[in-house]
Formats: structure tokens, sequence, C-alpha cells
């Protein structure tokens, strides 16, 4: 439980910061590899509203795949 409680808080801090994250990201800086679920259960708690775009990255491989980005709503 801690562990995850303190991913929320870092994934929290980092988008009230005004920067963009996404799946790749979450699991270099935070090791967190359910972003989605944490973004989720920190909108459900009322502690953020986030954006969700697609944007197009590139693979090892050079395939072009699409990857999920969050960014806290401004208001």
């Amino acid at each position: 439980m801690k562990q995850i409680e303190s991913q929320k808080k870092a994934i929290l801090d980092w988008l009230n910061k005004g920067k963009p994250l996404n799946s790749f990201q979450a699991i270099k800086l935070f090791g967190c590899t359910k972003v989605s679920t944490r973004i989720g259960e920190l909108e459900r708690e009322g502690k953020i509203s986030v954006v969700r775009t697609w944007f197009p990255v590139q693979t090892r491989f050079c395939a072009k795949v699409m990857v999920r980005r969050y960014q806290k709503v401004k208001l």
C-alpha cells in the first residue's frame, strides 16, 4: 500500500508542475507500470483533473506506435 501511495504522490507532484507524463516516463521515473490506474485513482479522489491524448513514438525496432500522454487540465 505504501508503494502505491508514494507512486501516486510522485505522479501528482509531477503533473502539478505542469509536466506531461506517459507510461514510459512513469516506469523510468517512478517505477509505476500502472500509470493510468494511479491517475484514475487521483481523479476519483478529486486531487487532479487530467487530459489524455495520444502521440506517436518510435520503438527501438523503428516501428511507430501511439502512446497515451497525461497532462493536468489548466484552469
